[in-house]
This record gives C-alpha cells, sequence and structure tokens, in this order.
C-alpha cells in the first residue's frame, strides 16, 4: 500500500525573469486594452462580451505563463503577486481607455453639434450682448452654488461655470462676448483651454478619472435590451443601467479578468519541474486514452470514496476495468494523464471523474479527483501494458503484475526446495527413535540368558537400519546362496537332487 505524494514546487525563481514578467503583462494589458475596449461598445450580445472578458484576463495571464516558463519561475506565490499586481495597472488603465473613449463618443460628438451660446447661455447668437453678460455677473455674485450646480456633469463639465465662462467679472464678460460663432466643444477646448480627459490626463490624474467613473454611473452608458454604448443626448430602448447595479457589474468584470489570469500564471509556476533534468515535465502530445469503468456508477458518493482509497493507496488504479474501445461509451468514468521527465524517472498523475450530462450535445461534468500525484518507472509501465499501449522507449519500468506473477510461480518452487530438506531431516532422525517401545526391549533381558539378548538384539537389528540398507544388502545376497550351495553339495544335495548313489571315484581317476 503506497500513499499518494502530491507534487510541492521548489520556490526557485529567476529576478530577471519575475521583472520581465510583470513588464510583458503590463505592455500586453495595455495594447489589449484598446481592443477590448473596443469590443465591448461593438458587441450587444452580454454572454458574448463576458467572453470577451474572460478571454482578456486570459491573454494576460498566458503572458505571464509564457515568461515563467521560459525563466522556469517555480514560485507560484510569486506569479500570483505579480500576476496581481500587474492586473492591477492593467485595469486601471482599461478605465482611463473606457473614460476617454467615452468622453469623445458620448461628450466631445455631442458637443460639435450644439451652438456653444444655445447649450450654455440658453440663447441664439444674435441675443448675446452686453446685457446678457451683465445678467451672468449678477447671478455669481448673488447665487455662488447655483453658478457651480448645473446639469453639464452629461457632457463631462464637472465645475460648472467655473470651466465654462470663468470666475472673475472680467472673465465672464469676455467669455460670453467670445461665444458666438461658435460650437459648444471649440468654445470649450479651444477657446477655453479646458484639459480634455485623454488616456495621459487620466493615467496621471486619478481623482478626475474617479469623477468621471462615478458621473458615469450615476447616468449609465447602457441597457439591458442593448448593449451598445450610447450617447446620453440620444435615445435608447429601455432604461440604462446605473447605480448600485452598474458597480455590482463593474465588480463582476474585474473577477472574470482577474481570476483567469492570476490562475493560469500560477498554475503554469506550480505545475511539475524535473529539477535533476532542469527543465519542465514533458506532457506527450497527442495524449494516450486512460480511461477507467466506475465502479460506482450512480452513486453520488462514489467519486469522493474512490478518491479516500486512491490518496490510501495509488495502486488501487489498478482495480478499476480499463474502458476499451470495444466496450463503447459510458456515462460516468475516469480518465488518468501523466507528464514524466525525461527518463521517466519523475512521473506526475492526474485523475479525473467525467459524467456525461447530456450525450447529444456532448456536455460533461469533470471533477478532478487529484492531480501532480508522483508515481515511478513500473507504475507507467503497467498502465501502458494494461491498456495494450508499448511501454515507452526511455521508461525503464516494467509491469508490475507480471513481477507479481513471476514471484507466485518462483514461490512453489521454492517451496519445493524446502520440502525435500525436511524429509530428509526427518528420515534422518527416524532411525535415532527405537521403533519399539521401552517395555518391549527390557523385557527380553529379564528372561533371557546372556546368550540370549544377543539373539534377540539380531532379532531387532532390522528394525534399527535406515531405509537405504536393504540395497547394499542385495548385492551380498548371491554371495550367501552359493555359501548354502556349497553346505548342500557337501551332504550331497545339489539344487535339490540326490547325489548319494553316484561314483565320485571314477571321476577322480579321470582327472588324475
Amino acid at each position: 500500500m503506497r500513499q499518494a505524494q502530491t507534487y510541492k514546487p521548489s520556490n526557485t525563481f529567476s529576478f530577471v525573469g519575475f521583472i520581465l514578467m510583470f513588464i510583458s503583462m503590463l505592455a500586453a494589458g495595455a495594447l489589449l486594452s484598446w481592443l477590448y475596449v473596443i469590443l465591448q461598445a461593438a458587441i450587444p450580445i452580454i454572454y458574448l462580451c463576458i467572453l470577451i472578458t474572460i478571454g482578456f484576463g486570459a491573454a494576460i495571464g498566458g503572458i505571464g505563463a509564457l515568461f515563467v516558463k521560459i525563466y522556469k519561475i517555480r514560485y507560484p506565490l510569486l506569479a500570483i503577486i505579480a500576476t496581481l499586481i500587474a492586473m492591477l495597472f492593467v485595469y486601471y488603465f482599461h478605465w482611463c481607455v473606457y473614460v476617454a473613449r467615452d468622453y469623445d463618443k458620448n461628450y466631445y460628438d455631442d458637443m460639435k453639434k450644439y451652438s456653444a451660446s444655445e447649450l450654455f447661455l440658453g440663447a441664439k447668437d444674435s441675443e448675446v450682448n452686453d446685457n446678457l453678460a451683465e445678467i451672468f455677473v449678477q447671478v455669481h455674485k448673488a447665487r455662488p452654488d447655483q453658478w457651480k450646480s448645473n446639469d453639464f456633469k452629461k457632457i463631462g463639465i464637472t465645475n460648472g461655470y467655473d470651466d465654462i465662462l470663468g470666475t472673475t467679472d472680467d472673465e465672464i464678460r469676455e467669455s460670453i462676448n467670445n461665444i458666438k460663432g461658435k460650437n459648444a466643444y471649440q468654445f470649450i477646448y479651444d477657446y477655453r483651454k479646458l484639459q480634455k480627459h485623454s488616456v495621459g490626463y487620466l493615467l496621471v490624474h486619478p481623482g478626475e478619472l474617479w469623477s468621471d467613473m462615478t458621473n458615469i454611473n450615476e447616468y449609465g452608458r447602457w441597457s439591458m435590451s442593448s448593449r451598445h454604448s450610447y450617447s446620453s443626448s440620444s435615445s435608447s430602448k429601455g432604461e440604462a443601467v446605473s447605480g448600485a447595479m452598474l458597480w455590482i457589474v463593474w465588480f463582476g468584470e474585474l473577477l472574470l479578468m482577474f481570476i483567469p489570469a492570476i490562475a493560469i500564471a500560477a498554475a503554469r509556476a506550480g505545475s511539475p519541474f524535473i529539477e535533476q533534468d532542469n527543465d519542465w515535465a514533458i506532457t506527450d502530445k497527442p495524449q494516450l486514452a486512460f480511461k477507467f469503468v466506475d465502479p460506482y456508477p450512480g452513486n453520488p458518493n462514489g467519486e469522493k470514496s474512490f478518491k479516500n482509497t486512491f490518496k490510501s493507496d495509488i495502486d488501487s488504479l489498478f482495480a478499476l476495468q480499463p474502458l476499451l474501445p470495444q466496450m463503447g461509451s459510458l456515462n460516468t468514468f475516469y480518465t488518468v494523464n501523466y507528464c514524466h521527465s525525461k527518463f521517466y524517472t519523475e512521473n506526475y498523475l492526474t485523475v479525473q471523474h467525467t459524467r456525461v450530462t447530456n450525450a447529444r450535445n456532448n456536455q460533461r461534468a469533470v471533477t478532478t479527483i487529484a492531480t501532480k500525484i508522483l508515481v515511478d518507472a513500473d507504475y507507467i509501465a503497467t498502465l501502458h501494458t494494461m491498456f495494450g499501449y508499448p511501454v515507452p522507449a526511455n521508461c525503464p519500468g516494467k509491469n508490475m503484475f507480471a513481477q507479481q506473477q513471476t514471484e507466485q510461480q518462483a514461490q512453489p518452487q521454492q517451496e519445493q526446495y524446502q520440502q525435500p530438506q525436511e524429509q530428509y531431516q526427518q528420515s534422518y532422525e527416524q532411525p535415532q527413535q527405537p521403533s519399539y517401545d521401552q517395555q518391549s526391549y527390557q523385557q527380553p533381558q529379564a528372561q533371557q540368558t546372556y546368550e540370549q539378548p544377543q539373539q534377540a538384539q539380531a532379532q531387532y537389528q532390522p528394525q534399527y537400519q535406515p531405509q537405504y540398507q536393504p540395497q547394499y544388502q542385495q548385492p551380498q545376497q548371491p554371495a550367501q546362496q552359493d555359501y548354502t550351495a556349497a553346505e548342500d553339495y557337501s551332504s550331497g544335495d545339489m539344487d535339490g537332487l540326490d547325489t548319494s548313489n553316484l561314483d565320485l571315484s571314477s571321476l577322480d581317476n579321470l582327472n588324475k
């Protein structure tokens, strides 16, 4: 039983790589902000706008991940901090671009359509004279609050008549005398020299940017029925989203930008790095399909049960049934992927559970059971063998099941080798213990004479002899038989024939 061990990064980084990562995200974010604002203003479909927001953040995170990979920054926390700070600058720059374009489209373009005297003084050019100028001078003296509190915020003039006509009596008279024949844009930005809210101006004036953001939030720019930005002076379908609801929308936009960017950069920095290879772990492309049958289909606690089992014993994965192509498709199954070192000395496994929610639309719910789990080369070789794939060329591992089978086959042979030794030891020790009991051995000594024990000993002698002794007695038996035949010959009995009537003296004469 082997418990799961998760990869832990070494928290090593390059300072040069960290600086370049930060600068690159700032530069990429600045360029992408223009494109992002243009697309957001041009696309009316709110769901598509959400995808664009996610893609914007993912693109910046991808730039950061690229530098993390190149400079081998395996410090996830540092990558998160760098991405977070970079995204704050990018988000600020994005608002500068948004507000500057909002002024161009919703303020400056509209101001060019209106006469300055009609918009600011409520009179035609022919009605502008010294009497009208004196009226405004008196208003400036008598009602200073009304002088500043006007409805010109809709076109970006936040300080009221201070910005339009001036703050002194002489400045007011001069402005009114020069207002004739000019449109509102020419009078404010060419004659009055009011600072335009461009990107550069807003970058160094965060207070002005915040004032413009609150002004936009007060009046709104788009409605739920039409996602297009529109001018405050033009008609639009539906009521513009503003106030608290618009703040919530903007905060959601921030999250949709930040989360993908941080997640991508941090994931790259936290991915397995092989220190002995001084390089990131290799992910084969295309990846082989390692799918296993779900042992608990339909059980809501099945994923949790298998997760606990796998983390306590990584070999429990091999207890699952491989999902081979000929078995067809299932609604629930487990998928295994891995990355590896150059020579498969370090391998990191990821196990996911997939549940098909809609087969027709190919909709699936994927849950990660375990990620970046360290396994050895034998584990990888066994995984390939289970699915009939060849073991990778650089992988020195062997199928663990084949090793276990070999050990199981070798174990009976070892037992057979040990068993004869035990039998031989028993047979060797057996002659030392008499086959007769002590009582039967002592009883003859008590009843017989001195010569009788010798006969008794001869009687029990065969029982003392080991099992192999008769093999050595068998060759001596013919000699004993020859000896017996000689005795029979001397007694006149040869091979069972009666030779007593034969005349042997004649045979002696012949021999002489």
